[in-house]
Formats: structure tokens, sequence, C-alpha cells
């Protein structure tokens, strides 16, 4: 409003000056004309009777005696000298010689001249004009009029005075208009400025009310249409939000955020439980991350962290060309990794275990070819290659065997098996092993149940079991075979007095090719997967299986299967 009062009062200061200069100039410039036109008029009546060579000391005549006075004012005739003919003002200026601005410029130029004065002691404005005098086309002196224009002046003041007076009215007048307009209007923008302040600050409760169809209100329904879509897109923004954390924090896969100088901003669970006991501030040197990151942006690499392999996929988040971040995807690759090794080691045995009996198959028939053995040895030749091969039979029969069992391809068939009748045909198939090893092999159950199983894999998880411990334990020594029903459940336990196998090879007997004795193993014809097909058929069987031994004094397998809904009897 300030800025606009000034405006409104620099145009009427100069609207006034302008007005009141057009009108000082228009009266002066009337009072002039008829100034001249009276002494234009009196110079023509009085130019035939001007005598410019009459003597000075003779009295003149009055030229200016008979002339109607038109306006008040004084008349002066003056020669070419300057010097006054005649007056209307005191007869004692007669004969004297005028000293005027006016007068001197007329008599000079010989042509009309004007000019206005004030009175040094009254401080009155005089309006002075002069016009030449011709007698018979020669010049002879000039006629000066001058007239009062205080009156001029003194009007020029008074409309002045109201038109300032009027000006400043209409100026408070308008002022007021305007503030109480700005005010109105105002109010309107302090209502948006105060939604728009709201809206920075995440308020969108509230709505500013339109009380208009003019642009503010059209600014008003805009800025709640504002509101209503940010409110919206803010609720959808926070819904995403919330369902990407929680992806991220219920992925198995763990996410670590770092900022431009890798200090972590954000884990979820899963990184939480990968870097457990690591600080905040050496996430990054855990991971193995450098400072600062590669050019590249984009690296991936396994880390060692606890005994586990992390698989880093480190990522840039670039902008303007500049990193401003980072962000770590974490896999825990230990099971694969294990996994990958075991299939290398997997690899590795088979084609060892194959290698062997391939390669004395290989001697064997190569000696046969050369066909310079007798008979006997021919036989030999031949029992020899008939065993390896009877061998490599068994190990494809096993593998065939394990692989479907850990794939859930070979169907079971299941049936009920009597657990007394189960130990007692086990116990047929290997006494007259027992007995020729010099070994003594005992059964005994206490309860009666039934297992549903397969009943051929059952056989064989008791062949294996049974069979290992023969071959493990000494002539002298002996196996016992032991069944005890309990609830819904049936304990059996395989306990020998053999060799028994060292505490740092226990975890490893499940293991695929795996042996204590890998020389006598060999020897004896084993395969390395009893065990683990035992693993198998007991895990298919919904059973656990557990092995206790000790160097020197015999190894006892105990396996846990459940009963038929019957249970123990």
């Amino acid at each position: 409003m300030v800025v606009y009062v000034l405006l409104i009062l620099f145009a009427l200061e100069l609207i006034g000056a302008y007005f009141v200069r057009t009108l000082t100039a228009s009266l002066i410039r009337t009072n002039t004309e008829a100034a001249l036109n009276q002494a234009q008029l009196t110079a023509t009546i009085i130019g035939p009777e001007l005598d410019p060579g009459a003597r000075r000391n003779t009295e003149p005549p009055s030229l200016l005696g008979s002339l109607p006075r038109l306006f008040d004012g004084s008349v002066y005739v003056l020669d070419p000298q300057g010097v006054v003919q005649d007056t209307t003002a005191t007869s004692a200026l007669i004969g004297q010689k005028r000293v005027d601005s006016v007068a001197t410029q007329a008599l000079v130029e010989r042509k009309p001249a004007t000019g206005i004065r004030i009175d040094p002691l009254t401080q009155q404005h005089f309006l002075a004009v002069a016009v030449p005098v011709y007698r018979q086309r020669q010049f002879a002196g000039i006629v000066e009029n001058v007239v009062p224009i205080q009156s001029t002046y003194d009007t020029i003041r008074q409309v002045t005075t109201i038109y300032y007076t009027s000006s400043v009215l209409v100026l408070l007048l308008t002022a007021l208009l305007g503030i109480v307009l700005s005010r109105t209007l105002t109010g309107h923008v302090a209502a948006l400025t105060r939604q728009a302040r709201k809206l920075a600050s995440g308020d969108y409760s509230q709505r500013v009310a339109v009380k208009s169809d003019d642009e503010i209100g059209d600014l008003a329904a805009a800025i709640n249409d504002l509101t209503d879509k940010l409110e919206d897109a803010i609720a959808a923004n926070a819904r995403e939000r919330d369902r990407l954390q929680a992806i991220l924090r219920y992925m198995g896969d763990g996410v670590v955020a770092f900022d431009a100088n890798l200090q972590p901003l954000f884990q979820n669970d899963a990184a939480r439980r990968m870097l457990s006991g690591v600080p905040s501030g050496q996430v990054s040197r855990a991971l193995g991350i450098p400072s600062p990151p590669p050019a590249e942006g984009e690296r991936m690499y396994i880390r060692e962290l606890d005994e586990a392999l992390i698989h880093v996929h480190l990522t840039a988040i670039r902008r303007h060309g500049e990193a401003e971040g980072y962000v770590a995807l974490l896999r825990d690759v230990t099971k694969e990794e294990k996994l990958q090794q075991a299939r290398r080691d997997f690899v590795a045995n088979v084609s060892h275990e194959l290698r062997t009996p391939l390669t004395t198959v290989k001697s064997y028939v190569e000696a046969l070819l050369l066909g310079d053995q007798d008979a006997a040895t021919r036989e030999q030749f031949l029992r020899v290659v008939d065993h390896e091969a009877d061998r490599m039979v068994r190990l494809t029969e096993d593998l065939l065997q394990l692989t479907g069992l850990e794939s859930g391809e070979a169907p079971l068939r299941p049936v009920r098996v009597d657990i007394r009748e189960w130990m007692d045909r086990a116990h047929r198939r290997f006494a007259l092993q027992a007995q020729a090893q010099g070994v003594h092999l005992s059964t005994e159950s206490s309860g009666r149940g039934f297992v549903v199983g397969d009943a051929d894999l059952l056989d064989r998880l008791l062949d294996n079991l049974v069979s290992n411990a023969l071959h493990y334990t000494p002539r002298g020594g002996a196996v016992r075979l032991c069944a005890e029903c309990t609830g819904d459940r049936v304990c059996l336990t395989v306990a020998d007095t053999g060799i028994g196998i060292p505490k740092e090879d226990l975890p490893h007997v499940f293991e695929r090719f795996y042996r204590v004795d890998k020389a006598r193993s060999r020897r004896r014809g084993g395969t390395g997967l009893g065990l683990a097909l035992a693993r198998e058929i007991v895990e298919r069987h919904e059973g656990t299986i557990r092995i206790d031994s000790e160097l020197g004094k015999g190894t006892t397998v105990t396996v846990h299967l459940p009963l038929d809904e019957e249970g123990c009897r």
C-alpha cells in the first residue's frame, strides 16, 4: 500500500505541476494578448500625431488624453531615443528617458516585446508590453503598456491550493479504500500462504475456504485440489514405501545401504543376521568394500565372514555423474558352495572309485589276451575281473538308489513290517558270515510293534548297518542287534566291539564315499555309500539316525523309526 500511495502521490504531483504551469501560461498569454492589442491600437491612433523631430523644450501635445482606458495600468509613449513623450502615469515622467528592459528591447529590435516584472516594494506582478510606432513608414517610437496582473497570480495560487487540497483528500480517500481492499485481498492471500506452509510441513488436513469466483477463488480451489492430490500421492508413496520395506525386511538376501562415505544407512533383518557382531562403523570393512569403491560403480565377489561365505553385489547410486551412495546385496552362499564342493568331491570320488576296478579289470584282461597262462591262472584272473565287475555294479546300484532317495523319485511301497521278523531276517542273512569271521552276532527285542515302510529299503538299512559292523569287528568280537519299542516309536541299535571311529571323523561318516580306513575298506569291497544310503532310508521313513563311537572300543548306531498307529504292544 505504501508503494501504491507513493505512486499515486507522484502522479498527482506530476499532473498538478503540469496543470499549474499550463494554467499560468494560459492566463499570462491571455493578458499579454489583450495588452498587446491595446498597445497596438494606441500606436495606430497616435502614430500620425507623434512627431519625432519636435523640440524637447516645447510643451508636447497630449497624445493619450482622448483615448479610452480599456483596463488598469499605465501607458507610455516613447520617441526613438526612449524619452517619454506622453504617459497616463504621473506627468513628471514626461521628457525623461525611460530605462526599461521591455522598452529597450522594443527600441532596439523595433518589434513588439513583452515581459513580467515584480515591484520590489510591493511584490506585485506587472505585465509590460511594447509595440513600435511608425509614421509615414518611419520609426517614430514605441507605445508601452504596464498592466498589473497580481490578480492573475492570486487566481493561480487559489486554483493551486484548491487542487492540492482536493488531491490530498482524494489521496487519503484512495489510501483508505486501498487499505480496505488490500486487507480483503491479503486476507485470502494470507489464508493461502498458511495453507501452503502447512503443505510444506506435511499437514494435509486443512482446506482453504473458497469465498469468491475470481482469480483468488480459482487459486484457492487449485490449492485445495493440489492438497488432495498431494495427500493421495503421499499416502500411495507411504504404502509403497511400507511395502518395499516389508519386502526388504523379510527377503532372504541381505540389503545394506551406504552413504557416499560408506557409512551404513539401512540394514534389513537378513543383513543384521549375517553381520551380527560387526560394529556399525566397520560394516564396509567386514564386507571387504574398498574405500573409495571402484570407479565402475558395480562389483561382485565372495567374502568369508565368520565361517560363512557371503556373495556381495555392490552397486553405486549415481546422481549427476557423482556417487551419492552405495547398495550392497548380500547372499549367504555357504550351502551352495558346500554343495558345489560336494558335487566336485562326488565326481572326484566316483571317478576314483571306478578307476581302481577299471584299472584292475583292464590289467587282467590285457594279461588274458596274451594267452600264455595256464588254466588255473586264467581262472584266477577271471575271478578277479568278476569281483571287480561286481564291485562296480554295487557302486552303480548304490549311486542310483541314493540319487533316487535324495530326489524323491524312487517311490516307496509301504507295508506293515513286523520288527521282530525284520531283525530275524537280518540275523539269518549274516549268521554264516559272522560265523566265518569268528564274530558273535546276536539279536534281542523288547515289546512288539510294526513299522510302516518299504520292506526292501528297511532290509537294505539293516544290511548296511550289520555289514559295516561285521567288516570293522575283529575275530572274537561281537555284534548286537537290539530293538526296543516305547510309545509310538522303536529304537533300533546296532552295536559292535570293533575298531571304532576317531572323534574327528564322526561328523563326516554319513557323507558319500567317506571312509575312516580307506585302504581296508577298498580291500573289503566297500563303496563308501552304505551310511549315506542308511541316512536317506531313515529320513524317507521320517526317522533319525545317530552314531556314537570310541576308538578301539566299538561303535553304536542308533535308529529311531515311528511305529504304526497301534504303537507298541
